[in-house]
């Protein structure tokens, strides 16, 4: 298993943040990862549009997942509406 972190955009215009950070980290458990923590940033200003939206809802995940998992995951994650962007980076493990 390898270190992972996966950054997700969620629509501002969500009720509850948290919740939404907390149904990504469920998919990524079941794809076999084991979250380690999740850490939400808050609402922030986009620096550009995105899908006509102005503002996101950023979370941070650090986890730990099978390198063949992660195609998998971006082909989950991108079907999700209420999901502007995302971004999976490998860590290093120190």
């Amino acid at each position: 298993m390898r270190h992972y972190e996966l950054t997700v955009i969620l629509t501002a215009d969500i009720e509850d943040h948290k919740a939404s950070a907390e149904e990504v980290a469920e998919v990524v458990r079941g794809l076999g990862a084991e979250v380690e923590k999740i850490d939400l940033w808050g609402k922030k200003r986009l620096a550009y549009p995105i899908k006509k939206q102005l503002e996101g809802f950023y979370a941070l995940i650090t986890m730990k997942m099978p390198p063949d998992q992660v195609r998998e995951l971006d082909r989950v994650l991108s079907l999700r509406q209420w999901i502007i962007r995302h971004l999976v980076v490998t860590t290093d493990e120190e």
